[in-house]
């Protein structure tokens, strides 16, 4: 990669003559961005993935939102809401919203929505995050009724941030409706989608969004997403004038790229959780980390001060973590931490545990954090744990993990979709997700899941946490920055209502 990075960057010098000016896509107002993850449809519930969602977002659009700056839900496009009873909530909807398509948004298509979402028939990725509803019915053309199963304490932070609200009138015209992001994505934001296709994605600012005074905007009129998934690639089009942002490049090509002329580089904090789980269970073939001395020997072995100093991408503001969440997520505390790095203490607890002379291993890799992945497996074969590393993408490791084969795996997910640690004890220890079975971490998540006192749900969640790290499960590396390489005409604000989400929109020319 370095020997590549330094020969585009004199293939540059050489070609400076010829490139297309730094300022050409600031002056028809369009941003170009390269991307890893490719999805065939803009679709929250089809595609909700971490690439995708700060494109999705800025497209569909929830009856309410979070204020994570100021701890408080806004109106979007509810503009008031109460309670009913404790499983009942009533949204009264705004009357001046149109879909991209110009159809008027009412009642009809919140209830068409979560029809959809809660029919048994449709099958979804993440079911369960929509399946707690009862039903949906309107009250009236701008008021909706919305009824729980049970009454649950997340229940107003899921329709802030899991549910996007569809066009019921196009909605319901689909013969398949996992096809409703590939025919348009018609939805209410800032941005419409105008083309998508197996390599470039267009959207472009909506001039009849009902709120241009509010957080949510569209500051540069067109973008184009385009599928990059080699950075090579990635960076001779950064080079050559073709494209103006690289999210998530490796350390490496960052602070090569920033001793370019025309690039700054940005990190800023995301809410990816970067995390290695271990096969508690014994799940997968190799029942190596069925024993507890393993686990905690293989987490000394990781020493996740220098993998933010020298490998993680923008490590130098990432947070080493305590636990399985980040400081931004509702309910994010614990009185432990994880083993403190120590490879002699990791050589001795092997032997105790009958690998005196280690053992081999498969090493499972989230492909786009590869170079962390292969840092880390570094650093257990200094203890003898010999890892070998195999990269996967992500539809392969979704596959993997629900067969049970993942013995030990370095991902990260990204708990802004849902900053609550609800929302990560799901994630970590619901159906096929679980490789550890622990019957005190499920009651403490039941627990936490119903109860609405905040100090309560502290404790609940610290003693889940405490838990976790107790018994070697799950070893927290750390936040995972994300970091932009982009022209120096493009600028990178800060999120009007989230300290660890940067959208399209948080993009703007500089004056």
């Amino acid at each position: 990669m370095i020997r590549f990075i330094v020969a585009c960057l004199a293939l540059l010098g050489a070609l400076a003559a010829a490139l297309q000016p730094a300022t050409a896509s600031k002056s028809d107002d369009t941003l170009r961005f390269a991307v890893n993850d490719w999805w065939s449809t803009l679709d929250p519930y089809q595609f909700p993935l971490d690439e995708a969602a700060s494109f999705y977002r800025v497209v569909y659009e929830t009856l309410i939102s979070y204020d994570e700056r100021n701890h408080k839900f806004v109106p979007r496009l509810a503009k008031a809401w109460k309670q009913i009873d404790d499983k009942t909530i009533e949204f009264q909807l705004r009357d001046d919203v149109k879909f991209h398509n110009g159809d008027k948004f009412d009642a009809d298509d919140v209830v068409a929505t979560i029809d959809y979402l809660t029919d048994p028939s449709v099958r979804l990725r993440f079911k369960a995050n929509y399946d707690w509803v009862a039903k949906a019915q309107t009250t009236g053309p701008l008021t909706v009724r919305i009824t729980a199963k049970t009454a649950f304490a997340t229940e107003l932070a899921n329709f802030a941030y899991r549910f996007y609200i569809l066009d019921g009138k196009v909605l319901g015209k689909l013969a398949n409706k996992a096809d409703y992001g590939r025919q348009g994505a018609i939805a209410t934001g800032p941005y419409k989608m105008v083309s998508l296709d197996q390599q470039k994605m267009v959207l472009e600012r909506f001039d009849g969004y009902y709120d241009k005074s509010g957080p949510w905007r569209a500051p540069i009129k067109h973008v184009i997403v385009m599928t990059m998934p080699e950075r090579q690639t990635q960076i001779a089009q950064f080079l050559t004038g073709n494209v103006d942002v690289i999210r998530n490049p490796s350390v490496d090509a960052a602070r090569s790229l920033a001793r370019t002329p025309d690039a700054n580089v940005t990190a800023t904090h995301a809410g990816l959780l970067m995390y290695v789980t271990l096969d508690a269970m014994g799940r997968s073939d190799n029942k190596v980390m069925t024993d507890q001395r393993v686990r905690k020997a293989l987490m000394m072995a990781i020493d996740r001060k220098e993998l933010a100093k020298t490998v993680i991408p923008g490590g130098e503001i990432a947070d080493i973590l305590d636990g399985i969440c980040v400081k931004a997520d509702t309910g994010c505390n614990s009185s432990t931490s994880p083993p403190a790095f120590d490879p002699a203490g990791a050589k001795k607890l092997l032997a105790e545990a009958g690998h005196p002379d280690g053992f081999d291993m498969e090493f499972d890799v989230h492909e786009t954090i590869r170079e962390t992945g292969e840092a880390i497996a570094g650093m257990l074969r200094k203890v003898g744990i010999r890892a070998s590393v195999r990269p996967l993408p992500l539809a392969l490791y979704v596959r993997m993990r629900g067969e049970g084969k993942l013995t030990a795996f370095l991902g990260f997910y990204p708990t802004g979709a849902m900053p609550d640690m609800d929302n990560l004890m799901g994630f970590f220890f619901d159906g096929n997700r679980d490789y550890w079975n622990d019957p005190e971490i499920q009651a403490q998540q039941k627990a936490g899941a119903v109860e609405f006192d905040p100090k309560k749900r502290d404790a609940i969640y610290r003693a889940a946490i405490d838990e976790v790290n107790k018994k070697n499960y799950i070893l927290p590396v750390a936040d995972l920055p994300l970091v932009f390489v982009h022209r120096k005409d493009v600028r990178v604000v800060n999120d009007r209502l989230s300290p660890i989400n940067t959208d399209v929109d948080d993009f703007e020319w500089t004056q």
